[in-house]
Parts: C-alpha cells; sequence; structure tokens
C-alpha cells in the first residue's frame, strides 16, 4: 500500500515498499510539459531537460554520465504534455545513489549559455528526427488543428524557430516558476528501509527553495475542425487520424472508454483491425488509443496506407463506427476486451518502474492517486450497456481528420 509524505518545503513523496524485490524505481515528476508553455515558450519544458544533464554544482557533464553510468541501472528523463520527469532504476542497495543523482540534477542544473547552444543543436538534431516520422506528425498536425490557440496545440519539442532563438534567461525564467518543491512529487517503489528512504530525501531535497505554491493547469477545450488538416510529406504512405471527443483525466466514464477503444482498434481481434487489415488488406497499422488532459481530451483512430487506399481506409473506418452507433458491440466482444484489459493491468502492477509512474503522474496531475484494488473494481463495474451509450454520445459527434502525405491536397475526402 502506498503513503505519502510531505516536506517542510512542500514536496511531496509517495512511496510504496515491495520487499519482495531486489530494485527499486525513482522518478522526480515535475509540473512542466508543453501544457504548461505559452505561445512564445514552447519546447522549454523539454529544453530543460536536456539542460539537467550538462552539468550541475557538484557535477561536469562528464562526471554526470559517469555517475550514472556507474550506478549499474537506467537513469534517464522524458517530458509530456503534463510532466517532465527525471527518473532511475536500479538494485535495492543502489537507490541512495539514485536519490543524491536526481535531486543533483534537478535542484542544482548550472544552465550554462555555452551548454545551451550546443543543446540547442542536439534538440534541432531531434526535431529532424520527427519530421522524419510520419506519425508523430500527424499527431502533431491533429493537436494544431483541435487545440488551435491553446497550449495543447503545441509539440513536447518545439519549433525550430523556438528552438533557435531561446536565450538562457529563457530557460531559467521557465525554471523559476515551475521547477520549485510544491511544484513536484517524488515517487518510489521497490525495496528499501521506510526511515532510511525519507531521512536520505530530506536531506538530498530538503534545501531545495520553498518559494511559490504549485502551479495550475491551464484550461483548453477541444475545438471542432470543419476541414481536413492536412501536411504535404514526400513519404511511400499516407497517415491519418480521427479525433472524436474525449474524456478528462478524472471522468469517471475512463474505464468504459478503455473497453471502447479496446473493441473498436485495441488489438488483433478489435473491429477495426479485423475489417481493415485481416479481410481487406488495406493497411499494415492501424489503432484507436484515448488521450485524457485535466479539462478535455480526444480519441483518435491511426492508420496509415498507401495514397490510392486512403479514401476506404476513411470509409472503412467510418462504416464500422457506423456499426456501433447502429448496433452496439457485442457482448463476446465486451467480455475479450475486458480480459485484455484486466490482465495487462495486473501485469503492469508486477512493475516496480510501472506502480512509479502510476503513483507519480497520478498524483502530480489530479492531486490523489487511486489504489490499484479500487481500480481493478472500477474495470469490474464496467457493463457493456455502459460502452456502449458512451459510444453513441462520442463517436456520433463531428470529428477532425489529419492527413500526412504525398498529394495530400488532391485527397477528396467526400
Amino acid at each position: 500500500m502506498h503513503q505519502i509524505h510531505t516536506l517542510p518545503n512542500g514536496l511531496r513523496i509517495v512511496f510504496e515498499r515491495l520487499p519482495y524485490l531486489r530494485s527499486a524505481s525513482i522518478g522526480v515528476w515535475v509540473k512542466a510539459g508543453s501544457i504548461m508553455e505559452g505561445e512564445e515558450e514552447t519546447g522549454l519544458s523539454h529544453f530543460l531537460e536536456h539542460m539537467a544533464f550538462k552539468g550541475t554544482e557538484k557535477r561536469s557533464a562528464r562526471a554526470l554520465a559517469d555517475d550514472i553510468d556507474l550506478l549499474g541501472g537506467n537513469l534517464n528523463a522524458a517530458t509530456g504534455k503534463t510532466y517532465t520527469c527525471y527518473y532511475a532504476k536500479t538494485v535495492d542497495r543502489e537507490l541512495h545513489r539514485a536519490i543524491e543523482l536526481l535531486s543533483d540534477l534537478v535542484v542544482n542544473p548550472l544552465i550554462r549559455e555555452r551548454d545551451v547552444e550546443k543543446e540547442r543543436g542536439v534538440i534541432l538534431e531531434e526535431i529532424a528526427m520527427e519530421e522524419d516520422s510520419p506519425e508523430d506528425l500527424v499527431y502533431n498536425l491533429l493537436h494544431q488543428g483541435i487545440y488551435r490557440g491553446q497550449t495543447l496545440s503545441g509539440t513536447i519539442l518545439g519549433s525550430k524557430a523556438a528552438i533557435a532563438s531561446y536565450k538562457r534567461e529563457d530557460l531559467m525564467d521557465y525554471r523559476r516558476r515551475y521547477y520549485r518543491p510544491r511544484n513536484t512529487v517524488v515517487s518510489v517503489v521497490g525495496r528499501f528501509d521506510q526511515d532510511a528512504l525519507i531521512s536520505q530525501l530530506e536531506d538530498a531535497f530538503s534545501a531545495w527553495n520553498s518559494g511559490g505554491e504549485e502551479a495550475d493547469f491551464p484550461a483548453n477545450a477541444l475545438l471542432p475542425c470543419v476541414d481536413a488538416l492536412r501536411l504535404e510529406k514526400d513519404v511511400e504512405q499516407m497517415h491519418l487520424c480521427l479525433a472524436y471527443p474525449g474524456l478528462r483525466h478524472m471522468d469517471e466514464e475512463r474505464y468504459s472508454m478503455m473497453a471502447l477503444s479496446g473493441m473498436l482498434g485495441g488489438g488483433v481481434s478489435s473491429r477495426l483491425f479485423q475489417h481493415l487489415r485481416e479481410e481487406q488488406g488495406l493497411v499494415y497499422s492501424i489503432y484507436a488509443s484515448p488521450s485524457s488532459y485535466p479539462d478535455c481530451g480526444e480519441f483518435t483512430v491511426y492508420a496509415a496506407a498507401s495514397p490510392r487506399s486512403i479514401k476506404k481506409v476513411i470509409k472503412g473506418i467510418r462504416q464500422e463506427t457506423g456499426k456501433v452507433l447502429d448496433k452496439g458491440f457485442l457482448e463476446e466482444e465486451f467480455l475479450r476486451t475486458m480480459a485484455q484489459i484486466r490482465t495487462a493491468y495486473v501485469l503492469s502492477q508486477e512493475s516496480a518502474y510501472q506502480r512509479m509512474a502510476h503513483f507519480g503522474t497520478q498524483l502530480l496531475t489530479t492531486g490523489s492517486i487511486i489504489p490499484a484494488k479500487e481500480i481493478l473494481k472500477k474495470l469490474d463495474r464496467v457493463k457493456l450497456q455502459d460502452v456502449n451509450a458512451l459510444a453513441r454520445k462520442n463517436l456520433a459527434q463531428s470529428c477532425a481528420l489529419a492527413l500526412v502525405g504525398k498529394g495530400v491536397a488532391k485527397i477528396n475526402i467526400g
């Protein structure tokens, strides 16, 4: 069972002891993701993540790299829409070193001007790599349309122009706003002594400036897109996203949404996979997935196909959603999908890292944590009629269409 401890400076610590393991996972979760970035700040959360590894008050960049490798496990970082996470997975006896390393990265980065210039080039290369991924591009294009004019419309990496323009002070200003104890959660799961853990975390983080309160997530809302969103890209396949209204982070229907997503496009037995890949051979990749945020969310169907087949793919997706609206899902589909969802969740709970990530993201983004037993109970309470009602409500609404590929301007959707 997890426990929560708050340091005097406001830093929240959530931890769960699993004494049967010989490992531990720890993450420092900062509410500094792309959703927090204004129009002139796109990519700053990710830029700061990179800068943490360029040297601290205690370590040079090379010393950091050496200490990370000496840890013997895995220490890294990631930036998402709602957070930046610095995390480590290691054996239990090295947890104290992981704590000290992570606190140094998060609390004491130097962020020197010369390092900003070096890392700017690295991030520009990362953006170039993303531009070679049409699947990433079609999701970016979709978000630019359905969240236009709002913070969710920006990409996590930022634009080339934005990254090229930032100065050290831009990063420092952004950091001062969001890198503070009350805007951060430390999550630890694995084998450890509880008293020793709290003592180590207090030593590592207690001197962190306690100024400022927790930041609020900016409001965002899903906006309708009448026309298809199109991006010309010289690639062999055409990539598409169809996006329907989704749910918020804490919407009670989110467990029904998991079932809807699974039955429509979650696995090899799902309707879209069977109809468009197995029966017609129109696609190699097709899936459905929900994304949720504090105030809104979207339910997206993604597919990739040859340009000559794309109209058939869109028609096929609409036919399948139409069948769901007309007759709903079948009991056998529901039972099969719920078994998959429940099993996948139970298996994920056997990973210290997955449990750590669940605790960290939940406490940071919603302010609370739902225990695993309660989540399983909520999954067991989902009924087929609940899923069909949700499908009728959401899939009946107008959807946005984003297309990336060669000759997108010539595609007549109809």
